[in-house]
């Protein structure tokens, strides 16, 4: 704990701070501008204090504690930056028409860069501060938190398939549900075309803003190792060349481990660019950490092939048991086919005796996999009886 708390140093605390202040400050200044009473303008600032500072807190604590989603630990000023934008974009729906403000995407936007439960924490408050700021009603809050948190959940988990058209649409649509039935059901007025003017241009804006927040966030963080993994994932790279030159059998066994990482990990739904990758490089042995530092994998590898270094005390991510599963059964079956016994090998039998192995063995105690992952994983192995022809 001590060590983790180390990482919170003092220009978090700076930039934290500046934002409480900006707060306070805008606050005020804004609330005089349009002429709120001391009480209500003092009432306000202290709440707008207290809701920055707890929001600093969790975030803080959140941050310490690696819960932080994505690589969002790594870049935790991203969030503080985020969260800037956000109070100044309250600020202005301050003096907006409460059917018009996009604080679907502000909910969005924090989640995706911190955790859902800081997202929905932040911008909650941001909201209030908006809600404190203009007078509006409680149904001007309770629109846009409603729909917020139903966006921030189907938009929690993004792969890299990156599937957002569904979630998109889904979330401007109850979007528009909670704007009809808090504004203008309750408005006490006949419903007349230009009551939908404000919530279907909101709903027009929010999209838009939606689709750049998520292309910003697809850039920096779903694809951000893109083109590092096109570099290191390539046969024909320096350290993979190398290797082939130096022994070809273990380049063989290496090429024929990635291809089985990559598939399972799709079927089973992991990242399987890191996976395909740690079966590319998780034979050099001694040279690997020498080889991850210079070529500077990304971190989802790095996790992988620690994992598999430390493989004597127990792994611990799934992503490695299907690394230790893909590398033990290409051995295998190679091996097999190497004794002259292509004619003879029971596919089905070596698979069996490998997983049988590793599970008496107690490979997978410490492991987050599931017995269902395994035999999934088992299955995939059996159905691939016509590649096994490649090994020979």
């Amino acid at each position: 704990m001590e060590e983790n708390n180390c990482r919170v140093n003092w220009k978090f605390y700076l930039t934290e701070g500046a934002i409480i202040i900006l707060g306070a400050v805008g606050m005020w200044l804004l609330g005089q501008i349009r002429n709120q009473a001391d009480d209500r303008l003092l009432a306000n600032c202290v709440m707008t204090v207290l809701l920055l500072g707890v929001t600093g807190f969790h975030l803080r604590r959140a941050y310490v504690h690696g819960e932080l989603d994505y690589d969002n630990g790594e870049h935790v000023y991203r969030f503080l930056l985020c969260l800037s934008i956000g109070l100044v974009i309250a600020f202005i729906c301050g003096f907006l028409p409460a059917g018009g403000w996009p604080f679907l995407v502000i909910y969005v936007m924090l989640a995706l860069f911190g955790n859902m439960s800081t997202g929905i924490l932040s911008a909650s408050s941001l909201l209030l501060i908006s809600v404190l700021l203009n007078g509006a009603a409680e149904d001007g809050f309770i629109l846009y938190f409603v729909s917020g948190i139903f966006a921030v959940t189907l938009f929690r988990h993004l792969g890299n398939d990156f599937k957002i058209g569904i979630p998109l649409f889904l979330s401007i649509l109850c979007l528009m549900v909670c704007e009809t039935a808090n504004l203008i059901l309750l408005a006490n007025a006949r419903p007349d075309i230009e009551m939908f003017m404000i919530p279907v241009a909101n709903m027009i804006i929010s999209s838009i803003l939606l689709l750049g927040c998520l292309k910003l966030f697809s850039s920096m963080v779903v694809y951000r190792y893109r083109e590092k993994y096109l570099d290191i994932n390539d046969t024909e790279n320096p350290v993979l060349t190398a290797l082939r030159e130096r022994d070809r059998r273990e380049y063989m066994l290496c090429i024929h481990t990635a291809y089985f990482c990559e598939r399972i990990g799709r079927q089973l739904e992991l990242d399987e660019d890191a996976l395909k990758c740690a079966g590319y490089y998780h034979r050099p042995g001694d040279e690997l950490p020498g080889v991850m530092e210079e070529k500077q994998f990304p971190p989802a590898v790095r996790e992988i092939l620690l994992d598999y270094l430390g493989r004597k005390q127990g792994i611990k991510k799934k992503e490695t048991a299907v690394l230790i599963c893909a590398d033990a059964v290409v051995s295998s079956v190679t091996y097999m086919l190497e004794k002259g016994e292509q004619r003879k090998v029971d596919f089905d039998k070596v698979i069996d005796a490998v997983f049988r192995k590793m599970a008496d063995d107690g490979t997978f105690d410490k492991c987050n996999i599931s017995v269902k992952e395994l035999c999934t994983m088992q299955k995939i192995f059996k159905e691939e009886k016509l590649y096994y022809d490649f090994l020979r």
